[in-house]
């Protein structure tokens, strides 16, 4: 550790006052008189922690020091004096929440709320009129009838019809879609265990109908809303920074995209009128994510991993409201909901204004517009229980959990839960935006009144993507013109391809 008195001297000769904090930073730092050097060349000569974090000049995308110069924004962003209008909807963040003890009586309130809210939802279909289950017993035979049910157990007869165990909070039965009905047949796929649908049939048995539709609860058929001015929101994801796949040149063209650099005309008025950035997760590679993880990766210690994803937000301009939510590979529980990243990992972002961080699902509202930001591990699970989807289309798998409104839509998978006091994976709003990641590969789609934006990837593609024939679009960074949902992409690994591309 550097004496303090020494950096005291050297601060002095140079005109600047430091804070006690910062003072503790610097001594730290190997390089602190180059960086006061540098906080020397501008006019406020107090240091505190904030400014040092912003004049931080060393960055460690791989383990390797590479000089770096961080400053303000080069160019008067449209934006820069623009008051932003947000507000993190703390009401559905786990983060601080989380007292569960993982007892049965906490999976039984898990699922029973899970049904209730959605139910709730179903019940508010105009073509639905369910009854309870236990009612069945009172309505004659061959009548129709509508009920609501999860599902409890999945299989195919030895006549191969497709048969259903639903149950509501009182009672059981049996659904039954005759093998003869094709359009059915299909529709049954999509349905899995524990998911909460209505089910509109013909009683055969006291507990036993025969299948006419399913319904889900759906998000309502809507216009998307649109603000009057031209602002920008961008989405990255899965940055894995200290992997040895990391792409540490592509993140730096980024960057210096972000700040303006090289740029003139409808690219630089564009890039300056970016007020909002959701980064989805997988921000670090982790250690022990899986088998044989620690002999891939550049930086072997979690700490100096989260240093080096700190160097890359730092350089990001400070007009730019950035939400972080964390991945798998983040400092957080693998299970969800996952609360934000700690102070712990990230302290100098901790204390910027213009970070927040925040769980995995959770909401904010940017404009009056509401934002899902969740990373999205369950689509995993949902690709691998279904014939229809597939990882290089994710925004489809974003819309099936969309029309059941569930982010769990399947328990006892690959992918685990917490069973918390709330249900924080039902989605009880209508998003208009959805930001999603996890799956490395740039994916849009417009349901309904809603939005869907995978992020995509900084990590090329990993041995494991190439045993499964999976193909990620690494350096693509998605905006969206929030007056008309128009999606501008900028692709990184081609220098100087931008588009605009949509999102039907």
């Amino acid at each position: 550790m550097v004496q303090i008195q020494e950096i005291t001297n050297f601060a002095n000769e140079k005109g600047l006052i430091i804070s006690k904090d910062a003072l503790e930073e610097l001594s730290q730092q190997t390089d602190w008189k180059v960086i006061l050097e540098e906080l020397g060349k501008e006019d406020n000569p107090i240091v505190n922690k904030e400014a040092l974090s912003k004049r931080m000049v060393k960055t460690k995308f791989s383990g390797v020091n590479t000089e770096v110069e961080i400053r303000k924004t080069r160019f008067n962003a449209y934006v820069k004096d623009r008051t932003p209008n947000f507000r993190i909807m703390g009401e559905y963040d786990v983060t601080g929440k989380s007292h569960c003890e993982g007892k049965k009586e906490d999976f039984l309130r898990l699922f029973r709320s899970k049904y209730k809210l959605i139910s709730s939802m179903l019940k508010e279909r105009h073509n639905l009129t369910p009854i309870a289950i236990k009612d069945l017993k009172g309505v004659a035979k061959n009548e129709n009838i509508d009920v609501i049910g999860m599902v409890n157990r999945k299989w195919t007869t030895k006549n191969n019809h497709i048969a259903f165990e639903i149950e509501d909070l009182e009672a059981k039965c049996v659904v039954l879609v005759m093998e003869k009905e094709k359009e059915l047949m299909k529709k049954a796929e999509h349905v899995l265990e524990d998911n909460v649908v209505g089910f509109k049939g013909v009683k055969i048995g006291d507990d036993f109908l025969i299948l006419k539709e399913f319904y889900w609860p759906d998000t309502p058929i809507g216009s998307p809303k649109l603000l009057d001015e031209e602002i920008y929101t961008g989405c990255t994801s899965d940055f894995h920074i200290g992997g040895n796949t990391f792409l540490e040149g592509p993140v730096k063209k980024w960057l210096e995209y972000l700040n303006g650099k090289n740029l003139a005309g409808k690219k630089l008025d564009r890039v300056g009128r970016m007020q909002y950035l959701f980064v989805v997760g997988d921000n670090v590679a982790g250690i022990g994510v899986y088998p044989g993880q620690f002999d891939e990766l550049k930086i072997k210690d979690l700490f100096k991993q989260y240093e080096a994803f700190e160097e890359v937000m730092l350089q990001i301009p400070e007009y730019v409201q950035v939400f972080i939510c964390p991945g798998q590979h983040d400092a957080v529980r693998r299970a969800e909901p996952q609360p934000a990243i700690s102070k712990e990992f990230c302290p100098r972002l901790h204390q910027m204004k213009n970070f927040h961080f925040i769980a995995s699902p959770s909401w904010v509202e940017t404009e009056g517009l509401k934002n899902l930001i969740y990373h999205g591990p369950s689509i995993h699970d949902l690709i691998s229980s279904v014939s229809f989807l597939d990882m290089d289309h994710p925004q489809e798998g974003m819309i099936e959990l969309l029309k059941k409104r569930d982010l769990m839509p399947k328990y006892g998978g690959r992918n685990p839960y917490v069973p918390e006091e709330r249900d924080y994976m039902v989605i009880k709003e209508v998003p208009d935006f959805v930001w999603i990641g996890d799956m490395h590969h740039n994916g849009y789609s417009t349901y309904r009144s809603t939005t869907i934006i995978n992020g995509g990837t900084w990590e090329a593609q990993t041995d494991f993507q190439k045993k499964i024939g999976h193909h990620p679009t690494p350096g693509v960074f998605p905006m969206v013109n929030l007056k008309n949902r128009q999606i501008s992409e900028v692709y990184f690994m081609r220098e100087g391809l931008e588009k605009e591309v949509s999102a039907k």
